[in-house]
């Protein structure tokens, strides 16, 4: 069931739905020249339907937007998404590109299994600027990248990995492409690795950026959250 939105001119047959900052998990579409929001999406704002016959009655105010539950990293609220899906902040549109095992993620530990995530980091402002300078990272009050199990158990990052591109200054439009290789613990065996894979991807921003950065992001929390075990 969709809602139309009267008023708006499109192309496109459909588009990537975001809803206070949460990606739907169905699209708009686009009938005869005009943009449809499925029911669901509405659900998320406090819209519920009701169909008796062939009418169909929309409510406000019955229901209630879902809240996030409170608690660590795995349940911050965030602009979410899946494996090659664009997710956009207001600054950054940042991509998982792909997810590959690895056999050996840390060359000091040649027998430890890991997991490669190979990301896609552009930069939407009219201003070059770099991660360093726009919330990531623990000199700004977030957090590195986490790579989160199916248990709710959070794997090694490569630092180095994310030093260099944490660090690189991306020209406005530009794009910044990488690879973050991460690790179970010690001792983890191939078929262990195998039977916990990841099931998140979390890149975790602190808005609050100082008036001279020249940027601001476009919702009230920045944050990134790909679910690994979907892709677009």
């Amino acid at each position: 069931m969709t809602l139309n939105l009267a008023g708006l001119a499109l192309a496109a047959a459909n588009y990537s739905l975001v809803v206070n900052g949460q990606v739907a998990g169905k699209p708009a579409v686009v009938m005869n020249g005009e943009p449809y929001v499925p029911l669901s999406a509405l659900k998320l704002l406090g819209v519920t339907g009701t169909v008796k016959g062939n009418t169909l009655t929309l409510a406000i105010g019955s229901a209630r937007a879902p809240t996030p539950a409170a608690g660590g990293a795995n349940q911050m609220t965030a602009l979410e998404g899946c494996i090659n899906q664009t997710l956009f902040n207001g600054i950054w549109r940042v991509k998982v590109v792909s997810l590959d095992p690895l056999s050996s993620s840390d060359t000091w530990s040649p027998n430890t299994p890991g997991w490669a995530v190979k990301l896609e980091v552009r930069n939407g402002t009219q201003k070059t600027t770099s991660l360093m300078n726009t919330g990531f990272g623990a000199s700004s009050g977030g957090s590195q990248p986490a790579l989160i199990l199916a248990d709710g158990s959070t794997l090694t990052l490569n630092d180095s990995d994310f030093l260099k591109p944490w660090s690189q200054d991306v020209l406005q439009g530009g794009v910044n492409t990488f690879t973050l290789r991460f690790s179970y613990p010690g001792g983890t065996t191939a078929g262990q690795a195998r039977a916990l894979k990841p099931s998140k991807l979390i890149l975790q921003i602190n808005g609050k950026l100082p008036s001279y950065s020249e940027v601001k992001y476009s919702i009230p929390d920045p944050s990134l959250r790909v679910n690994l075990s979907c892709k677009k």
